[in-house]
């Protein structure tokens, strides 16, 4: 009944917390936060290699005012008459259209008449223009002539700062509005400029008008451009739609909209029955349209301003095509950061506008995205609910990564035919579900072993209660690790107790054994068990401990150090001193609990156990206080300074084993002059050089005489130069444990 409960307790947690998970990715979808917008702008940018075409379209083509042409005809701006002269020379190789991405909005301050009216005004001088022609005295007129023989379309700036203003802009293109049941008013769906920087009234009403501005997402990275906007009561096309517009011969164009803004635009009643018709662009509700950058800058062809004004471009290059003016070069300022490059020409993004309608590569947001992101949220929220909610532990990743994977393609497939559907949040929405769910399950399982341990506490020990709630009744669940293990033994312990009643040795053990074993736990350490006067413990086991090797020795040194202040106090009670050794060796072994089907002990078993346990004898022999392996030392990092005391072979082992003594680094550095005496000898011993290593060892006994470790090596180098070994390879073999 008790389990029954905790089962519906948890189906209705995770349910109630997998619909709030839901509920809350839609209204963060509907809020857009900018960080998450962010990255969904990044998916876009991973996606756009799906929407490459072989090659651009070989319609736009771009006149730069490069470098070359400024250096040839002078700084930016050129006088009004260079322009015309430029737009003459096109007109002359028959272009289509020309865009002028050219701000046109104050007067030609190099105009002769300009220059009277500043002199007279400024220097009180007057300027004799008798002989000039007439037609060389004002230059915006010039280009206002040159542009009624020109296909050119005049650039404009839209300002949306929310500011109005009162500025006479002409009447631009005829638009039909053609909307669905139930669509938002066409002036709703548009941008609406407040106000607008037109070109000057001499030109306004020569060539038809086209808005330049390209706003950079949130990331300053240009990824769209409007097609259409807002000036006042009347719709005006881009800089890029009206060129496209002039090509084709087409004044009209047809605008759809929808429930959620607009959904397509399409280049109306043409007057060139050559041109095959263009299918509907696809635009978001705003009117903009992604552009699929085919890569880094000039992309499309780049002919000089210079060349053309000099006659010297080839024919074939411009003949037919839409040329858009505009430069590269970066002191004027018109550099624009795409996806694929951060210094893009701004007057080519125009041209990629034009190619994107004209190849049908654009990409577009469906008015339906909304609908769609909304049903994926709830419909991958609902799956990982029951997934993470319900399932096993181990289908987890699998199927959640299948969701995700799914996710995915179904983004990229409608991305390969022109439609941008994030699959961001419905990924946010699996992964948020997994975590919260997961963690909800987690704290279940705790609090179900808390009422468990509570229930079974009542007939059996509560510490088998919580390994049984730990491993799930599998009470001989066990690894292999890799672990740093502790072996201390008291010296002469035997000799002890037969002075001390039976009572007396259990107490002195109690003193002895209760600030070892809080060093233990206070270290990461576990405590596996006490053998009469030894004491073993272990690290790296269960959990994972960093630097296991440097905490086993730190805790072997505490104790020696801790038995030094505590000798004190068992004096006085009990009249002994105790001194204790200590072995550790790093290695693998395995671990878990072991025993039969009604006793258990969490401990480990293997080689490297016994070779821990070898170590910890060898300390009397040396005449030191702990031993550690070679591989001990090699995992402490440099944390102690180890002296070299032997390489051996232990009893019951074949293989040999390189063993030393550990000391803090202060008293390393004390005993530098020691050491490097004692290396010196051990070179000789090494060597198989016995009468000088005995020679050493007997002047380090001297300096030293009250270190044990120089004079068993005197006495066994003596022993050796008497009885020199047939084979000497340096390794002894040990006859005791």
């Amino acid at each position: 009944m008790l389990l029954c409960h905790i089962a519906q307790a948890s189906w209705f947690s995770a349910t109630l917390t997998g619909l709030a998970v839901i509920l809350g990715m839609m209204i963060l979808y509907i809020a857009q936060p900018l960080p998450i917008a962010r990255l969904d702008l990044k998916i876009y940018d991973s996606l756009l290699p799906l929407r490459a075409a072989p090659e651009p379209s070989p319609v736009p083509v771009i006149i730069d005012l490069d470098e070359a042409s400024l250096r040839e005809y002078g700084q930016w701006p050129w006088p009004r008459y260079l322009v015309a002269d430029l737009l003459e020379a096109l007109n002359g190789y028959g272009v289509a259209a020309i865009g002028l991405d050219i701000m046109f909005a104050e007067p030609d301050r190099s105009s002769p008449e300009r220059l009277r009216e500043s002199l007279r005004r400024d220097r009180d001088a007057g300027l004799n223009l008798d002989g000039l022609p007439p037609g060389l005295r004002d230059f915006d007129q010039l280009l206002a002539d040159t542009l009624r023989q020109s296909p050119a379309i005049l650039g404009f700036y839209a300002r949306f700062d929310g500011t109005a203003g009162d500025v006479k802009m002409p009447a631009s293109v005829t638009c039909i509005e053609q909307m669905s049941a139930n669509a938002i008013p066409l002036e709703r769906s548009l941008q609406s400029a407040g106000n607008a920087v037109p070109p000057l009234p001499v030109l306004r009403d020569k060539a038809p008008l086209g808005f330049i501005n390209v706003a950079p997402d949130g990331d300053g990275i240009v990824r769209k451009a409007p097609l259409v906007i807002r000036v006042g009561e009347v719709v005006y096309p881009s800089l890029a739609l009206r060129s496209l517009m002039l090509a084709l011969g087409s004044k009209n164009l047809i605008l759809r909209s929808g429930p959620y803004g607009l959904e397509s635009i399409r280049v109306g009643q043409r007057t060139v029955p050559s041109v095959p018709p263009i299918p509907p662009i696809s635009v978001d509700a705003k009117g903009a349209v992604y552009l699929p950058f085919f890569g880094p800058r000039k992309s499309y062809p780049y002919i000089s301003a210079a060349d053309v004004l000099r006659k010297n471009a080839p024919p074939a290059a411009l003949q037919g095509r839409i040329a858009f003016v505009g430069t590269s070069a970066p002191g004027l300022l018109d550099i624009r950061a795409t996806p694929l490059d951060p210094v893009y020409p701004g007057v080519e993004i125009h041209a990629a506008v034009v190619d994107a309608i004209l190849t049908g590569n654009a990409v577009g947001v469906p008015s339906w995205t909304p609908a769609a992101q909304i049903l994926g949220i709830f419909v991958s929220g609902l799956a990982a609910m029951l997934i993470f909610g319900f399932a096993r532990p181990r289908i987890y990743l699998p199927v959640a990564a299948a969701l995700v994977a799914a996710a995915v393609a179904l983004s990229r497939h409608f991305f390969s035919r022109g439609l941008f559907l994030s699959p961001l949040y419905v990924v946010i929405t699996i992964t948020l579900m997994g975590a919260c769910l997961v963690f909800l399950r987690f704290w279940q399982e705790e609090r179900q072993k808390l009422i468990l341990r509570n229930a079974f506490s009542r007939y059996v020990s509560p510490e088998i209660v919580k390994r049984i709630t730990k491993l799930r009744g599998n009470l001989f669940a066990g690894e292999e690790r890799e672990l740093s293990i502790l072996f201390t033994d008291i010296r002469g312990f035997t000799s002890l107790s037969e002075k001390l009643s039976p009572q007396q040795i259990v107490l002195l053990l109690n003193r002895y054994f209760t600030p070892m074993t809080a060093l233990v736990r206070e270290h990461s350490g576990t405590m596996d068990k006490f053998i009469g006067d030894a004491l073993m413990a272990f690290w790296n086991a269960p959990l994972d401990v960093p630097g296991h090797p440097a905490l086993a020795v730190s805790v072997a040194m505490a104790m020696q150090e801790k038995l030094l202040a505590l000798n004190g106090e068992l004096q006085a009670e009990f009249g002994v001193e105790l001194r204790i050794g200590a072995g550790i060796h790093t290695g693998p072994v395995y671990v878990g609990n072991m025993g039969s089907a009604e006793l258990v002990n969490y401990t480990l078993i293997g080689d490297n156990v016994n070779l821990a346990s070898r170590l910890e004898g060898l300390c009397p022999g040396y005449g030191v206080g702990v031993v550690v392996s070679g591989e001990t030392r090699a995992g402490c990092a440099g944390s102690f300074v180890f002296q070299y005391l032997d390489t051996i072979r232990v009893k019951g082992k074949s293989q040999p084993v390189s063993v030393y003594a550990p000391m803090r680094p202060e008293a390393g550095d004390a005993r530098r002059e020691e050491l490097l005496a004692w290396d010196k000898a051990c070179g000789f011993y090494r060597s198989g050089e016995f009468a000088n290593a005995a020679a050493a060892f007997a002047g380090l006994c001297e300096q030293f005489p009250q270190a044990g470790l120089y004079a068993a090596y005197r006495e066994r180098a003596q022993t050796l130069v008497q009885n020199p070994p047939e084979h000497w390879d340096g390794i002894w073999t040990a006859t005791s444990k």
